[in-house]
């Protein structure tokens, strides 16, 4: 049996990743009816870790605070989540994630803690068989997190410099985590185009991937 793709949509908060994810999907389905699709998320709600981590992620602290836990939360998560997904890869069906461990790698370190300490949480979990990046600029960011939220932003959607940060995090991910963790997986789309040429983009990388 043909073992299933594992692909992973990420960026910074405001990147089109809610956006594109659906559009993903019909893509996979339009290449073959034989296709059958997963799509999940990170953090999710399968263990005790993923509603911690919701949490956290709902809270309007510093987006400093908590590193350590953000860390310890997401991987152990990430573990439960393996256990659900990778079985689904054996068995031939393509698997979608909304965020996966390049999130970890980029709001963590800008929470200052070390890529290398990162990898180590995370040992054990599946890299990706492909990871899309929606890089967009933070003011692009900013501007549709204004429209979808307004004044009530989540912990890591209030402060610019802190998703500048992680921004520059995400365009350095491409040549770290080969090394790091052995995900070679990454390729860079530029989300600040429209929500069509974005949808085109992809469809491109999968199907030359695929």
């Amino acid at each position: 049996m043909k073992k299933g793709k594992f692909i992973v949509l990420e960026g910074i908060n405001g990147c089109g990743k809610g956006t594109q994810l659906p559009r993903l999907t019909e893509t996979l389905y339009g290449l073959s009816k034989a296709h059958t699709v997963f799509r999940t998320r990170e953090p999710n709600e399968f263990d005790k870790n993923g509603k911690l981590a919701r949490e956290m992620l709902l809270s309007d602290g510093s987006p400093y605070q908590n590193n350590l836990d953000a860390v310890r939360y997401f991987a152990e998560n990430r573990k439960t989540h393996n256990g659900i997904f990778v079985p689904m890869l054996e068995n031939g069906i393509h698997v979608l994630s909304d965020r996966y461990w390049h999130s970890n790698f980029a709001f963590q370190h800008a929470q200052s803690i070390s890529y290398e300490d990162i990898a180590k949480a995370n040992e054990g979990s599946r890299a990706p068989d492909l990871t899309i990046i929606l890089d967009v600029p933070v003011e692009v960011a900013f501007e549709r997190l204004e429209k979808r939220d307004g004044e009530n932003r989540r912990k890591f959607d209030s402060n610019r410099h802190f998703l500048e940060k992680a921004r520059r995090n995400y365009l350095e991910l491409g040549e770290v985590l080969p090394h790091l963790i052995g995900d070679r997986s990454i390729v860079y789309v530029d989300g600040a185009k429209s929500i069509d040429d974005v949808s085109k983009e992809i469809e491109k990388i999968v199907k030359q991937k695929f």
